[in-house]
């Protein structure tokens, strides 16, 4: 990756997971520490219930999520554009992979190995720094999602309630939905989620340095 592009998808990495003192230097830190890998239209890039070695972050293009629901049918839970990283869930936890991820034309994704993360994840540099706010980033925004589809359904503070209907029947589709904003298949998408052409290194609503 060049080093004019690595800047720009940091800086578009930051607006998908903004975090204080995000770090432009630490995102491209993070993106070389990995590799390049590239997939072609309907390649699988991971698989349900499969061992995980890594987690990725999609730099161009768009992968299909699916996963199997509560009867093993498997569905379509939704589409990630760029910029998005996933497979991170099995990194924390080492928990097997709970989608299968397929591209959907030609995607671009780094890769970060294990041995990496885990040596990236405690590590007291910039961009050890990165990777545990980005982290933390998308898992506040996985739980903050998974709560507040979980409120509308039940009718909590935040649902939209009409004390007249008909008490909504919670499906198996609800709860699969839960479930990917929870292990954090369906994310917050920036504007222009495919286009950098209007992003620039010096964006106003960029970087500020590590403190």
């Amino acid at each position: 990756m060049l080093p004019e592009e690595s800047r720009i998808q940091a800086l578009r990495l930051i607006k998908q997971y903004p975090y204080p003192g995000a770090s432009v230097e630490g995102i491209v830190q993070l993106l070389d520490a990995g590799y390049r890998m590239e997939f072609s239209n309907g390649q699988t890039i991971c698989s349900e219930g499969e061992p995980a070695s890594c987690m990725y972050v999609l730099t161009y293009g768009k992968v299909a999520v699916s996963k199997r629901d509560f009867s093993t049918i498997e569905r379509r839970v939704t589409v990630m554009h760029s910029p998005s990283i996933f497979g991170h869930m099995a990194m924390v936890d080492g928990s097997p992979r709970s989608a299968t991820c397929v591209a959907e034309g030609i995607v671009t994704v780094i890769v970060i190995d294990r041995e990496t993360y885990q040596h990236l994840i405690s590590e007291p540099t910039p961009v050890g720094r990165t990777l545990r706010r980005m982290l933390l980033s998308s898992l506040t925004d996985q739980l903050s999602r998974g709560n507040k589809r979980l409120r509308e359904l039940t009718g909590g503070a935040d649902a939209a309630v009409d004390p007249v209907a008909p008490e909504k029947e919670i499906t198996e589709e609800d709860l699969s939905e839960i479930s990917s904003e929870l292990e954090g298949w369906r994310q917050r998408q920036i504007e222009d989620e495919d286009s950098t052409e209007h992003y620039s290194v010096n964006d106003a609503d960029g970087p500020v340095e590590d403190r």
